[in-house]
């Protein structure tokens, strides 16, 4: 399984405002943060308003009303269950006189319960109207259909309502078999966003207002040929076939664009990546990115372990005897699950929101890195209890 492409050590600016300062020891030092009103009110963690657009003095107000669904298999428990697709986009569009062109009358996203409320307020009723869905959320996230585009995504539209005016209920409206991938890659996304450990609308402090965030974007394709992998060409997740049927595999791939995010865009070169696996030994550039990258999955969901898209599963519970472990911090499974017992513990605060304010402030180059000059940099104990996980892990400081 080939899970991280091996990265070129590339430097990318492509913010508008200066570079950051470096250290002498070429670490970055902390920036201001600011959240605009209108990051709050994007509110992406909690129920969102869907926006309306016409005239403040019209007499008639159309509304189409449901919730949005989607039907898939889901790898971590083997059943295939109905969802709720929550903080998708969509549009609602028709035409506003009879014989006139179809336009878009109004825009907003489905709230934490998949809900939409698709309004306009006109001076008669509509003559048709129906709600378009996109495969994204707000410019945080998207899907697209190939890695070569960045602009098309899946979309489909619900049954067109004809002379409508007042509320119009459409019940469930469900995703289409052949783009329902895409829809859950969207809302799974979500519980990543929800968790991002920072006060920014955007993914991280790097980036301070609505308006600076970078999108995450995600390029799956039933056929498409590659999958299962973040591309550092194009810094898109690829995903094929039906891979997204894993949210961890879904959320692992994600986890090496926000440890990119985090890094302000600059690269950690990954060295000794090729055949990775969780148990064994790989390279210390390759067992930060990869372990990095598990962490995040795993603690997104609540849990201990990697499930791949065919339901099979990989425990990380390991310690000094475990049997079929190669040891040390070239192990991704070790530095994950260091990770992971560091994030849970009291002097982290129960989380992992420090850990993102390091990486925020400090590049790693690797989990050595991380632990001995970074946590202590941004007022993280690497002794007692910390270094006890690392040591119960076989890592040894």
């Amino acid at each position: 399984m080939r899970l991280f492409s091996r990265r070129r050590h590339t430097t990318l600016n492509t913010h508008s405002e200066p570079a950051p300062v470096r250290g002498s020891a070429g670490r970055r030092s902390r920036r201001g943060r600011v959240l605009t009103l209108a990051a709050v009110a994007l509110g992406l963690a909690v129920s969102t308003v869907p926006l309306t657009t016409g005239s403040a003095f019209a007499s008639v107000q159309t509304c189409l009303t449901g919730t949005l669904k989607y039907t898939a298999t889901d790898a971590e428990t083997g059943t295939r269950p109905t969802s709720v697709a929550r903080n998708v986009n969509w549009e609602l569009r028709g035409q506003t006189t009879a014989g006139g062109a179809e336009t878009q009358l109004a825009t907003g996203i489905t709230d934490a319960n998949g809900n939409f409320n698709a309004c306009y307020n006109g001076a008669s009723a509509l003559p048709s109207a129906y709600v378009k869905f996109n495969s994204s959320s707000t410019k945080m996230w998207r899907v697209v259909t190939d890695k070569s585009d960045t602009a098309t995504e899946y979309t489909f539209n619900s049954n067109t309502q004809y002379n409508t005016s007042g509320t119009i209920g459409l019940g469930d409206v469900t995703v289409p078999s052949e783009k329902v991938y895409a829809f859950k890659i969207v809302d799974v996304l979500n519980l990543l966003y929800w968790k991002r450990g920072t006060s920014s609308v955007c993914w991280t402090g790097n980036q301070a207002t609505y308006n600076d965030c970078d999108t995450l974007t995600v390029a799956w394709g039933a056929n498409n040929a590659e999958g299962s992998i973040f591309d550092i060409r194009t810094r898109k997740v690829l995903l094929n076939s039906n891979e997204p049927d894993s949210k961890h595999l879904i959320l692992h791939e994600a986890g090496h664009w926000l440890q990119w995010q985090l890094f302000d865009k600059h690269d950690v070169p990954v060295t000794g990546c090729d055949g990775h696996t969780f148990n064994k030994i790989s390279s210390a550039t390759c067992a930060w990115s990869e372990g990095f990258a598990d962490a995040v999955a795993a603690y997104t969901l609540g849990d201990y372990r990697y499930v791949f898209k065919g339901g099979s599963s990989f425990d990380f519970t390991n310690d000094q005897n475990t049997v079929g472990w190669d040891q040390g911090d070239q192990v991704q499974g070790r530095v994950s699950s260091s990770l992971l017992d560091l994030w849970a513990s009291a002097g982290d605060g129960g989380n992992w929101n420090k850990t993102i304010s390091v990486m925020t402030d400090y590049q790693s180059d690797d989990f050595h890195d991380y632990f001995v000059n970074d946590r202590p940099n941004g007022g993280l104990s690497t002794t007692g209890a910390a270094k006890d996980f690392l040591v119960k892990h076989t890592i040894n400081y």
